[in-house]
């Protein structure tokens, strides 16, 4: 089984900045937890994760099929429910301006949604576990460079 991962560090008071040289992802929470000025806040990046898996395993199965799609558009949209801290629902609106063989389209939907890891994913319901590696500090160590 192949594992991913990622890492985040801390950017400011409420935003975290992925660690990786080739992107820069702020990920953020407003102090109304709905809107940030740093980055999109994480269920936003979610729905990105949903929309951008299932876009590529749509590609693939188009590219596969010799299926030509041009100005596909992936809309992803979700209820918030703020009372349970979760998103409820998550559609997926999916349109292009042209398909070489539209009657193939939905067929290839299901197999987009099939190939797509986010979405069988969260169908599945996987364990998550959060564990602390850092040791509890009484007064936090800072650092300030001097010039």
């Amino acid at each position: 089984m192949k594992n991913i991962s990622i890492a985040l560090n801390q950017y400011s008071s409420l935003v975290m900045q992925l660690e990786n040289e080739d992107e820069n992802i702020l990920v953020g929470r407003s102090n109304n937890s709905l809107y940030s000025s740093k980055g999109l806040v994480g269920g936003e990046y979610l729905l990105v994760g949903i929309g951008g898996c299932f876009s590529s395993a749509l590609l693939s199965a188009a590219q596969s099929s010799n299926i030509k799609i041009i100005g596909l558009k992936v809309e992803v949209t979700a209820k918030i429910s703020v009372s349970l801290k979760r998103l409820n629902k998550i559609n997926l609106t999916i349109s292009y301006g042209y398909c070489s063989s539209p009657n193939e389209f939905e067929k290839l939907l299901k197999v987009a949604e099939k190939g797509c890891i986010s979405i069988n994913t969260l169908k599945h319901k996987p364990l998550i576990s959060i564990k602390s590696t850092t040791p509890k500090i009484e007064k936090p160590v800072i650092s300030i460079p001097t010039t």
